[in-house]
């Protein structure tokens, strides 16, 4: 078998490397994902993801300067970087420096993805047909939109970003942020990108990408998933839920543990609160119940309550997984993820299903008994795998 050069992805929060994964499984790669960088002799897509979304705009641009170095000395055929899909977090600032590292001149972003109804045109990205700011994502309580401008969304006051339509000649230097309306203009994008620019944007343009050199063994298709008696779901997004997708939770025998108001309100809550609400999960899971992790409050006005709130998630996870063995974890939302994986000093997991775009399986390093499934908050959980039907 002839060797492979790797490739190499940079993603900005955890979910959003797990979906490259699953781009990754359906052209046969063997796929790696990392929270550092370590040479893995074995993988052929290696994802580092990388949680630089939360990060203030200098600590992403220091974080992905050092991430960068490192992959190179991999040599990998490319590094792509691997972006939020409606261009939240550090956009501008972490192509700016993975440019300056990598020697490149300009990174196309190509964010779009028809298949998801998300589409760019003269610069205005759209969403089911609506303006991008006239969407749920504006109620996002940490990351609201306000505009629908692709190049306001990565910095108004930047000179070096643009827009451009596929038919266009696009500038030799800066950030390019590409018109998408449907999958030809993927596969047309694909073929700007040359050694002098930085591949960026979202899983649909990746899988456009990885075409041009590996056959597509599958399209993504709802795969199957059977998840184990004992299983734990994570629902650490603040990005709505559907009245209808609620409902019907509330119907099924899915046990929900909202977190307690006295955590959720109090920022020096005691311990034993936190104590006392992992044992109530670890009995359910005992029992041989599903449980689902909730977060159902809101009208804080604490400065950075996301933050403690994921934070509070991550060391109940922590408890969780101290008291009792189970055998799947859910976790919806890159961040919740992120902090999770560090309180259980995850570091390396493989993807080995992608049950559908953006909801991925994967097996452990360092807990071999347990399945991790993950997925962008503003994805939605396929209703047998949420209801267990």
């Amino acid at each position: 078998m002839l060797e492979r050069d790797m490739i190499a992805v940079i993603a900005d929060d955890f979910t959003g490397a797990a979906e490259i994964g699953g781009v990754g499984l359906r052209h046969g790669l063997n796929v790696v994902i990392e929270t550092k960088v370590e040479k893995d002799e074995d993988a052929d897509l290696l994802v580092i993801a990388a949680d630089t979304r939360t990060l203030s705009p200098d600590c992403a641009r220091k974080e992905i300067k050092e991430l960068t170095r490192k992959l190179l000395e991999l040599n990998p055929k490319y590094i792509y970087k691997k972006l939020d899909s409606v261009l939240r977090g550090n956009i501008a600032e972490e192509l700016d420096a993975q440019l300056e590292i990598s020697g490149k001149k300009k990174a196309v972003i190509i964010a779009g993805n028809p298949n998801f109804k998300r589409l760019i045109k003269g610069g205005v990205y759209y969403v089911d047909g609506a303006p991008l700011a006239e969407t749920s994502f504006a109620d996002d309580t940490e990351y609201s939109i306000q505009s629908s401008s692709v190049v306001e969304l990565l910095g108004s006051d930047r000179k070096n970003v643009t827009s451009a339509s596929v038919e266009q000649p696009i500038p030799d230097l800066g950030l390019v942020v590409g018109d998408v309306t449907n999958n030809e203009d993927l596969k047309k994008w694909s073929k700007v990108i040359d050694c002098d620019t930085v591949a960026a944007g979202g899983a649909g343009f990746f899988d456009v990408l990885l075409e041009q050199d590996f056959k597509k063994l599958s399209n993504g298709e709802e795969s199957k998933c059977k998840l184990g008696e004992k299983t734990l779901y994570v629902f650490g997004s603040a990005y709505p839920k559907s009245n209808e997708l609620i409902q019907s939770i509330k119907d099924s025998k899915v046990f929900i543990s909202n977190m307690p108001e006295d955590i959720y309100w109090e920022k020096n809550f005691k311990k034993s609160l936190l104590l006392n609400w992992a044992q109530e999960i670890v009995q359910k899971i005992e029992e041989k119940r599903r449980v689902i992790v909730t977060i159902n409050h809101s009208g804080s006005e604490e400065e950075d309550i996301a933050i403690r709130i994921r934070e509070t998630v991550g060391q109940l996870v922590k408890i969780i997984v101290d008291l009792v063995e189970f055998d799947d974890m859910l976790i919806e939302g890159g961040a919740t993820a992120a902090v999770i994986f560090k309180s259980l000093n995850i570091t390396r997991l493989y993807p080995f299903n992608e049950i559908e775009p953006g909801v991925i399986q994967m097996n452990v390093a360092g807990y071999p008994r347990l399945s991790i499934t993950t997925k962008p908050g503003s994805y939605i959980w396929p209703k047998e795998i949420l209801l267990g039907e």
